[in-house]
């Protein structure tokens, strides 16, 4: 009996240090729980066709196959790094953390313009008073049209802002040196969150800027790769794919009862820099054991 209580000590002492030595060499991964992350990058979008609702109080009509761009301005020094204009441009900002292992919650705003465009036909369908225009009038019955842009322009070029958060998942793709100088990480996530327009509106010989609401919602899914330099810095690209339905867009700001509403879908891709913050140090010590 004694024998065998020895024998068990005896490898007891000789396991505790060899399970030290692996844990000792355990390296610390931007997808441990309690790392926090932020990041900021500029992006491209493109938008699906949209039937178009516009209403007032003396004017109902619909535009439908509307196509619309984005705006990004040409890149310069002073637009792009200089941080009084950096919201200039179409942006992405987040900021989040692993709640759990592989698992994060993130916040942040994508910042979008959408543009109409002039050089399709659409179909006009819906009804205008006398007063109402001094070009359409009167009732128009899925009617082809070109759009003249002196006549009728509208954008969300304040702001197309996705106030989103997301749900993400990160794998572990690949990593280099003995402290991880170099790794590549995959990323994928599911998003929501309320749509903020400022909204440009030129009809009826009036042109109003910067009409601003909370005027619908979004929901979308994307996938990113990120290139993490010594675990505190990252170069990451993402893609996603997104709806939007907005309902309440305000195209008057002084008048509640002109309004337009609108749904379509959108893809965008960005390239971003960020930060890793490693909050929570328990399981990420690269140099000390765990006990």
């Amino acid at each position: 009996m004694h024998r065998k209580l020895l024998f068990l000590f005896f490898l007891a002492v000789i396991a505790t240090p060899a399970d030290a030595q692996i844990r000792k060499h355990q390296r610390k991964r931007s997808t441990n729980a309690g790392t926090l992350f932020l990041y900021w990058g500029y992006n491209r979008t493109a938008y699906t066709p949209s039937t178009i609702h516009f209403i007032g109080s003396d004017y109902d009509f619909t535009l439908k196959g509307v196509r619309a761009t984005d705006r990004q301005p040409k890149f310069g020094a002073n637009l792009y790094l200089n941080p009084v204009n950096i919201t200039i441009p179409q942006y992405n900002f987040r900021i989040g953390y692993y709640f759990t292992e592989k698992w994060a919650l993130s916040v942040g705003v994508d910042h979008y313009n959408y543009v109409m465009r002039h050089d399709k036909e659409v179909t006009l369908d819906g009804h205008f008073d006398m007063t109402a225009d001094s070009i359409w009038d009167g009732n128009y019955n899925q009617e082809s049209v070109l759009v003249d842009p002196n006549h009728f322009h509208y954008e969300h070029s304040g702001a197309l802002n996705y106030l989103r958060i997301e749900l993400m998942r990160s794998f572990d793709l690949v990593e280099l040196g003995d402290r991880r100088q170099f790794a590549i990480t995959g990323n994928v996530g599911l998003n929501l969150g309320p749509m903020l327009t400022t909204t440009n509106f030129l009809f009826s010989n009036e042109q109003t800027n910067r009409s601003t609401a909370l005027s619908g919602y979004g929901i979308g899914a994307n996938a990113s790769a990120r290139l993490e330099f010594f675990k505190h810095v990252f170069i990451q690209a993402e893609g996603g794919l997104a709806f939007a339905h907005l309902p309440g867009v305000k195209t008057r700001p002084n008048d509640r009862n002109q309004r337009a509403k609108q749904a379509f879908g959108l893809a965008s891709y960005n390239v971003s820099l960020g930060l890793l913050f490693y909050i929570k140090t328990k399981n990420g010590c690269d140099s000390c054991p765990h006990w």
